[in-house]
């Protein structure tokens, strides 16, 4: 076998990421755009020791589960597949993980919950802004490489976003604006970013510059006037020669600084910066069956570590005493501590600081918690915290997880503390991409 063979072979599995897999005599060859079941002819495009990488030439037998027609774009690598059988490969997914991890089917994995219709539920876009021969390109990065492919419209984004980005490529042509280069670390617009609340009542627009440039309040007052829901216009400008999208210093330059938005009857101020979920009709659920499986009461004191501009907080305080959020990042916590004003809750309080120690904080002032909420970063928890909720005699710890491989590590570790493991259920947050959100239980063994 050598780099540009053509084989035909049967698609079999998928990769975790979403990569069709074909074995030619037991070599595995990995295969963008194709469906399991499929039959495909494909060229050999890069060979390793153990592995290969494909290119589908032609699908012979076409599976009836294949859509056609949609752009890959903005990381949307599933959009090939109708949405049963993504829902179907991210719960398949997240079982091999947790067999690999826990020992086979020693978890149950839930059907992952899904949307209605799977296309334009992101609100929010980060759009990179490239100027190449003198065209601007706005879109996405070219696979393995920071070239901007331009495009059109993305099937994942609010289609808002779609219109504004093709409105200000044009913009930004027409008016001849400094866009930044990487290579010479000159010029000045790097990315365009756009936030839309859920009832698409209120857009905020998001310029980050390396440096103020030529005409940009020119370019300020025509974005106003695009849209009559556009109510804030800010820059961020991040002058450093880095990957990193933005930078320290932001400038409102048009209307507020925020935009509002509502997830289950509770407001929530959103910043250029501001950590918020992307889908909001998903976030909704997912937060629902977190604490549908904490099976909370009305007399409980939670905990709800990692917790951001106070999301979950929020949704838990209407349904027990007390909730104490913690969260390691100051801004965070003020953005709490105001949504929490705000909707005239009363009964949550935002603590800065590392979760174990403001938890044992609190335990050494006789505070008894009957369930802790855990929403991690994608490197999961630390394992000394885990130890801590442990040795604190945590009863419930209910488990949000970005990442099944971090989050089938820590229930290793629980498992061996002496947790009961629950059910897993996924949540698809992220349609059209190979991402997967879930939720677990893990309860105390007596």
């Amino acid at each position: 076998m050598q780099k540009n063979d053509v084989f035909e072979g049967k698609v079999i599995d998928y990769t975790h990421d979403g990569l069709g897999v074909v074995k030619i005599d037991n070599f595995p060859i990995f295969i963008e755009d194709v469906i399991e079941g499929e039959v495909i002819e494909f060229k050999i495009i890069k060979l390793k020791k153990n592995l290969g990488y494909g290119k589908v030439l032609n699908i012979i037998e076409s599976s009836k589960n294949r859509v056609d027609g949609i752009p890959k774009t903005s990381g949307a690598n599933l959009v090939h597949m109708n949405y049963e059988e993504q829902l179907k490969f991210k719960k398949k997914k997240v079982q091999n993980v947790m067999d690999k991890a826990l020992g086979k089917d020693y978890i149950e994995v839930l059907d992952t919950l899904g949307m209605e219709d799977g296309y334009h539920y992101r609100n929010k876009s980060v759009i990179p802004v490239q100027k190449v021969n003198g065209e601007v390109k706005m879109g996405y990065y070219k696979p393995r490489s920071h070239d901007v492919v331009n495009i059109e419209k993305c099937f994942i984004q609010y289609d808002e976003h779609n219109v504004l980005m093709n409105k200000l490529r044009s913009l930004i042509s027409e008016l001849n604006l400094s866009v930044y280069d990487e290579n010479s670390h000159s010029g000045a617009i790097r990315h365009i970013m756009f936030r839309t609340n859920t009832l698409k009542s209120e857009i905020m627009v998001g310029i980050v510059a390396k440096e103020k440039f030529n005409k940009l309040d020119e370019f300020v007052e025509k974005i106003s006037k695009l849209d009559d829901r556009i109510v804030s216009i800010m820059l961020n400008i991040n002058d450093k020669k880095t990957n990193v999208i933005f930078g320290d210093k932001t400038e409102n330059l048009f209307g507020k600084d925020y935009i509002t938005d509502t997830l289950d009857g509770i407001d929530f101020k959103i910043s250029l910066r501001s950590f918020y979920q992307v889908n909001p009709v998903q976030t909704e659920v997912l937060y629902s069956k977190a604490l549908e499986l904490a099976e909370l009461k009305e007399t409980d004191t939670i905990i709800d570590a990692y917790c951001g501009i106070g999301t979950i907080s929020l949704f838990a305080a209407k349904k027990v005493k007390k909730v104490y959020g913690i969260e390691i990042v100051e801004a965070a916590v003020l953005d709490a501590c105001e949504n929490a004003k705000n909707n005239n809750i009363t009964n949550v309080e935002f603590l800065l600081g590392k979760s174990e120690d403001v938890i044992k904080k609190l335990i050494s002032q006789d505070v008894k918690l009957d369930a802790v909420i855990v929403d991690p970063p994608r490197k999961g928890c630390e394992e000394s915290f885990l130890r801590d909720l442990a040795a604190m005699d945590i009863e419930k710890i209910v488990y949000v997880s970005c990442n099944p491989a971090t989050l089938a590590r820590d229930m290793e570790i629980m498992r061996g503390l002496g947790y009961k493991l629950g059910s897993v259920q996924p949540v698809d947050m992220f349609p059209g991409t190979y991402h997967v959100e879930t939720v677990v239980l893990l309860s105390k063994l007596d």
